[in-house]
């Protein structure tokens, strides 16, 4: 039996896959084990608000480099640390909240029939860069019905090329087939957009007209050192040298 098979039967033996639906789901999954080499798979169980990991699959040091030992001691702060960071900021900031919120929001005896799927870089002990797919099911919420146990699935995508982070949320029904219930693509461009406030959109499309600083403030009744506050706010954000820069950025990335 191959190694990706005993991490499924290790995840199925831990107690803390109680719902049948996921455990029909998974199983579905071992019919990828035909095109995964040896250790390109593991699964864990984390519980989200104590950042600990409960379980782990005996081939995740093949994938990582690190020793299970040395994820159940450090935690989630070890796993952090190996994602590349620029793909770390869009997982704490964006789609770990994202992901609780879609949970929250669903009827309650649907919480536990959510499939979530994402991409990021991994920087292995050894220091070799990969690609990976993660998968995660919500084993069980807290009183909020925000996600507190996860049950993970760690698959490799491949070596060194940058992918679009992607990220998308499944609803299981008991029969197995899946919904596709919030889906979303992340990049480098779009997290920089989404970081603009409406006030500052409003001054950057002011700018494209060619306004200055003081028109503009005299149209938004706001002083004109507070808009000169957004023009260098929107500088750093878009990490543009002048408001040619600016507005060429907005333009070509439809916000004006």
């Amino acid at each position: 039996m191959r190694k990706y098979v005993n991490a499924y039967l290790e995840a199925m033996n831990s107690g803390f896959i109680k719902e049948e639906s996921i455990k029909r789901h998974i199983e579905k999954q071992v019919i990828i084990d035909e095109l995964l080499p040896d250790s390109a798979s593991f699964f864990y169980v984390v519980e989200t608000p104590a950042h600990k990991y409960h379980f782990m699959g005996k081939q995740q040091v093949n994938v990582s480099g690190y020793t299970n030992e040395e994820f159940l001691e450090k935690g989630v702060e070890l796993f952090l640390q190996c994602v590349h960071p620029e793909d770390m900021k869009i997982l704490v900031h964006r789609i770990y909240p994202e992901f609780a919120q879609v949970v929250e929001m669903a009827a309650p005896a649907d919480r536990g029939k959510i499939q979530f799927q994402y991409n990021y870089r991994f920087k292995r002990k050894d220091g070799a860069n990969l690609n990976l797919l993660e998968q995660g099911y919500v084993l069980e919420c807290d009183e909020a019905g925000r996600p507190a146990v996860i049950l993970g699935n760690v698959i490799i995508l491949g070596r060194n090329d940058q992918l679009p982070m992607r990220v998308t949320a499944k609803l299981i029904n008991d029969s197995g087939l899946s919904e596709t219930i919030f889906s979303k693509t992340y990049s480098e461009v779009s997290e920089k957009i989404a970081g603009i406030t409406d006030r500052e959109l409003e001054i950057l499309r002011n700018l494209a007209m060619g306004k200055t600083s003081k028109q503009i403030g005299e149209e938004l009744f706001i002083s004109q050192h507070t808009v000169d506050t957004h023009r260098r706010n929107l500088l750093n954000k878009l990490d543009c040298s002048s408001v040619v820069g600016l507005v060429r950025f907005a333009f070509i990335n439809g916000l004006l």
